[in-house]
């Protein structure tokens, strides 16, 4: 084996999820297809994402969600706060900036609209006054509702 080739995802809707990660995590579309099944590749912090659209699966409970991988993405401490304002702007549920359970290492913990598990880990570099120790076992991300990012002229008239 030469490395890692790409990490698999699935989505409901393939143009959803391209503009999450596109617009909230700064990802660059580098293929995407629509023929024989709707797909998307996105490069996110250096790591290829191929995500495929697939029917609507049944909900998964909370504990099934928490025995599913999760993505995580090194990031700088600047990173993380532009990141999590994005979240926060966006509507999208998420946990952090917050101590990790052990160390001086930050993480936020969020989903996709798929529910799809992802963090941020900045593991330096973040002054921990203030911030809250992550004692939950794990971020259980769940499926929500998305439109899309704000617009930088909604409520402008």
């Amino acid at each position: 084996m030469e490395g890692l080739s790409h990490i698999g995802l699935k989505t409901t809707d393939v143009d959803r999820a391209e503009r999450f990660y596109r617009d909230l995590l700064g990802g660059e579309v580098v293929r995407r297809r629509d023929q024989p099944d709707r797909r998307v590749w996105i490069m996110v912090r250096g790591v290829r994402l191929e995500i495929a659209e697939v029917e609507a699966w049944p909900a998964m409970t909370e504990e099934q969600r928490r025995a599913t991988p999760a993505i995580s993405f090194l990031s700088s401490r600047e990173e993380t706060d532009a990141i999590a304002q994005g979240l926060r702007d966006a509507g999208v549920p998420h946990r952090g900036p917050v101590l990790k359970a052990t160390g001086s290492a930050v993480g936020v913990y969020f989903g996709d609209p798929d529910g799809n598990s992802l963090s941020l880990s900045c593991p330096e570099g973040y002054p921990p006054d203030g911030l809250e120790r992550n004692v939950a076992s794990s971020w259980a991300a769940a499926p929500f509702e998305w439109r899309g990012v704000p617009s930088p002229l909604a409520g402008e008239g």
